[in-house]
């Protein structure tokens, strides 16, 4: 009996409606998202040549011992079956063609006995309706054993976010009571370091109430938890706003029970929830600072779903989803409490990281959750990290970068925040167990906040979004820069009185700042803050942050000896139980 290593998505339109993510029609074709079904006219056809559809051949010759595979279908009609072959540069090949009905399908149709042989990056099926077609389920699907028994713990931190929880947990609930039934072993636990919330306790799904430490605190106890049960291979880390096809974590789970290597781990990818055909990152490499790996591409074209496989060297799976053996876990989260957490546990474990097209979750874009305490908490891991795992000197040319950039864009509490980050790295491990839950830091950074304040939908009623119609040429650049954009002439000079919005992801924003005594920053069209020229609190930051960015370049060395020393103690479980009062 065949059993799927590859289901080709069918959505329910709940989390995504971007068909061309899923499958691809042409002629009098239709599809119910209601039924999950393909309806199909006589002639008309459907392709699977798409992000969660295709097949990634390449990366199961590589990294596992899957020799046979198999088409299977659910469907009632007549059809042409194709399943076709595609290079790395797009170019296809036919590899097996049946005409079939649905009664004839049984435990599917051989594709091949030995995929080693087969040179192709990608496979992809589609279907030409021969008679009026309905089509259920899609799938590549194999009779051959799996090379080792993989169980997979989910677990899930969560703090106050009530709906994307609760919708979480019930696509978790149906989705783990079904694979179990059919043998494969996933179960969640949800790391609830919040008030009470909407999750319903099944037999493959639990709540752990946890004290606020944080996504640290909380993948920490979930990984102490699930190391001490029996029968858990690997461990996903999921975030609780990652909105995930529950197919994707079928799909790793079957590629890990063939896989060869036991590091291998997977980092799901992130797409965006603002436009869901978009990627985010898939992968992302540290080499000081995080360089995030296929931004940018359309996932509706299949040019870059293929060029999404090219292999890259990935050392960083992010949090949202990153899915590792258990065996292969020396240290636990650093206590960041949040932002950063991942990657040093990343840096600190030898796995070998992949992606996998389909394995993939959709996330609010970055800049709607920027901010003074994100800022804080991004410049501070980034610190510690450079210093326990190398890139010291990028990451010191980084931080005065940043810390001018921002406080040139008038967005000097964001400055502030990058000080008060570096004086906590700057006053050595003993911080960390000291400021675990972060309470007294996330008061004191509110109450030094002066300007980035949410504002009112309303704020832009009356703004027009700015734009440059022209690029700055090289003097009047320089003029800006050598005036520190503009803090250092007299107000009175200002020509642009009016106030201007803006999109955070405007680049360079410190140009739309020059000479203006107010911007409104938004992202995604909404209004974030209410940036004011204020020269005051400019040189205050200023000054500063170079005082501090001295005394970081000086005490670089010895702060690099003790977070290493210290670095075994701060990422034990005995630490971290003692946290938990245990």
């Amino acid at each position: 009996m065949a059993f799927d290593v590859h289901d080709c998505l069918l959505p329910d339109g709940q989390l995504c409606a971007e068909l061309d993510l899923y499958v691809r029609l042409r002629g009098q074709a239709n599809y119910a998202y209601s039924e999950r079904t393909l309806h199909l006219g006589v002639g008309s056809t459907a392709r699977f040549n798409t992000y969660f559809g295709a097949f990634s051949l390449r990366k199961w010759q590589r990294h596992t011992d899957l020799k046979q595979l198999r088409l299977c279908l659910d469907m009632d009609g007549e059809a042409l079956l194709r399943v076709w072959g595609v290079n790395d540069r797009g170019g296809e090949a036919l590899v097996k063609e049946w005409r079939a009905t649905g009664a004839s399908l049984g435990d599917g149709l051989v594709i091949s006995e030995d995929l080693a042989t087969m040179d192709h990056a990608s496979l992809y099926v589609e279907i030409v309706a021969l008679t009026p077609t309905r089509v259920h389920t899609v799938s590549f699907g194999t009779d051959q054993e799996a090379s080792r028994t993989v169980g997979l713990a989910i677990v899930i931190t969560t703090f106050n976010r009530f709906a994307d929880i609760a919708a979480t947990a019930r696509r978790l609930a149906d989705f783990l009571d079904q694979v179990n039934s059919r043998g494969v072993r996933i179960k969640a636990f949800i790391i609830n370091n919040g008030d009470a919330i909407d999750a319903r306790e099944t037999e493959h799904l639990k709540v752990l109430e946890n004290r606020n430490l944080g996504g640290a605190g909380g993948f920490a106890r979930g990984l102490s938890e699930v190391s001490a049960l029996s029968g858990f291979t690997h461990c996903l880390f999921m975030d609780d706003d990652a909105a995930c096809e529950v197919t994707a974590l079928e799909r790793a789970h079957a590629f890990l029970s063939y896989s060869r290597d036991g590091a291998l781990s997977i980092a799901g990818a992130m797409l965006k929830k603002e436009r869901m055909f978009v990627q985010h990152e898939a992968g992302a490499a540290f080499d000081g600072l995080v360089r995030p790996l296929n931004s940018g591409r359309d996932l509706r074209d299949y040019a870059q779903v293929l060029a999404n496989e090219e292999p890259v060297h990935i050392n960083y799976g992010a949090w949202w989803f990153f899915l590792f053996p258990i065996s292969k876990v020396r240290r636990f989260p650093f206590p960041f409490f949040v932002r950063g957490d991942d990657i040093e546990f990343s840096l600190s474990h030898d796995f070998r990281i992949i992606t996998l097209n389909g394995v993939a979750t959709w996330q609010e874009d970055f800049a709607a959750k920027s901010g003074p305490m994100v800022t804080y908490l991004s410049t501070r891991s980034t610190l510690v990290t450079a210093l326990l795992h190398g890139g010291w000197g990028r990451v010191m040319m980084w931080f005065a970068a940043s810390a001018m950039k921002s406080a040139f864009g008038l967005c000097y509490d964001r400055t502030m925040a990058q000080c008060q980050a570096a004086s906590d790295v700057l006053a050595g491990p003993a911080f960390w167990a000291e400021h675990i839950d972060l309470s007294e830091r996330r008061a004191r950074l509110k109450a030094n906040t002066r300007y980035e304040h949410p504002v009112s939908e309303n704020a832009e009623r009356f703004l027009d979004d700015f734009e440059f119609h022209a690029p700055e040429g090289r003097l009047a650049r320089l003029f800006r820069m050598m005036t520190l954009n503009g803090h250092l002439l007299p107000t009175r000079l200002f020509k642009r009185l009016d106030t201007v919005s803006v999109d955070f992801a405007l680049s360079p924003f410190t140009r739309v700042a020059f000479l203006r005594r107010a911007v409104l920053y938004k992202s995604g069209g909404r209004p974030i803050f209410l940036a004011r020229h204020d020269k005051r609190y400019f040189f205050t930051v200023a000054w500063r942050s170079a005082r501090l960015w001295v005394a970081l370049l000086l005490q670089g060395p010895r702060l690099r000896q003790a977070y290493r020393r210290a670095h075994g103690d701060l990422t034990s479980e005995v630490f971290w139980k003692h946290q938990f009062g245990e």
